[in-house]
């Protein structure tokens, strides 16, 4: 069995959504100076079936409080650390949304304490993309519970655009003819591929780092003069771009005519459609405009 250090040699830049939030500010994902772009917690490692721990989520980005199982998309228990109600909570929000099977992709939801800029991050619990991790702040949950709607929806996106009919880790970057993440390809008429080949245009894609960690000053400088991204978070990659349009797009953020086609977009997919109208009718919607803004 390979140690933890041997699975990150071999399984190297795995793609982790980190999201972060301080208060006052207008993003839902990436608060604070633009200058200032979060590291990406450390590559998942495989793990065994039956294990459930800390180390699921990792402490870099604060102390680990809670660890829940979900099973088949339903939560399935307590399997690390204290109840919690804000995570639990976090998962009966995307419940509203989200069918169980939808969900299934989820493998554990868990709590931490944040000692940095983070609100919430995704991260496989495997080397083959086959279950996820969930992990949010809880005490950013308790103090702004709007923000970490949009902050949850944002993460799951990054699920369900990297599982294994999305995403081909089998594919080198050399030979990878559509997007590359820092981990895989994307595979064509994938989420993403079809949303890159949409919004980014190729000399975009070629500023992009291959290690998959964004590109924040080619942001700043594509969020000053285009108004068609939700936000600065969102011009970093086309990754972000997607989560964070697809989170406003799900709880009806009112937004401006530059994003509308962003927003049929996800419109031309009937299931994003029955997701956007279930939120409706859970009265989720609709959700203030928490991003910055662009142009």
């Amino acid at each position: 069995e390979l140690s933890r250090e041997e699975l990150a040699d071999r399984y190297p830049g795995t793609p982790v959504a980190t999201t972060t939030t301080e208060p006052g500010e207008t993003t839902a994902t990436e608060a604070g100076d633009e200058d200032e772009f979060v590291d990406e917690p450390s590559t998942a490692v495989e793990l065994a079936d039956d294990v459930c721990s800390a180390s699921l989520i990792g402490a870099s980005e604060g102390p680990v409080t809670s660890v829940y199982r979900i099973v088949d998309g339903q939560l399935a228990g307590l399997c690390f650390g204290d109840p919690d109600e804000a995570v639990t909570g976090g998962f009966e929000f995307l419940e509203k949304i989200f069918t169980a099977e939808e969900l299934a992709d989820i493998a554990y939801i868990g709590g931490f304490e944040s000692t940095s800029n983070t609100l919430a991050f995704v991260t496989p619990t495997n080397w083959n993309y086959q279950d996820f991790v969930i992990a949010i702040d809880t005490i950013s949950a308790v103090d702004d519970p709007e923000l970490l709607e949009l902050t949850i929806l944002h993460e799951f996106a990054h699920v369900f655009t990297q599982t294994n009919d999305q995403l081909d880790i089998s594919v080198r970057s050399r030979d990878c003819s559509a997007f590359w993440n820092g981990a895989g390809c994307f595979i064509p008429g994938s989420y993403i591929e079809s949303w890159t080949q949409g919004f980014w245009t190729k000399q975009e894609l070629r500023t992009l780092p291959l290690d998959g960690s964004g590109d924040p000053d080619g942001a700043s400088q594509r969020c000053a003069v285009d108004d068609s991204f939700i936000g600065w978070y969102a011009a970093s990659s086309p990754e972000e771009d997607f989560a964070e349009t697809f989170s406003a797009f799900i709880l009806d953020v009112d937004v401006s005519s530059a994003v509308e086609p962003r927003f049929e977009f996800f419109e031309s997919y009937p299931e994003f459609v029955d997701q956007r109208d279930r939120a409706r009718e859970a009265g989720l919607t609709p959700a203030p405009y928490l991003f910055d803004r662009c142009g």
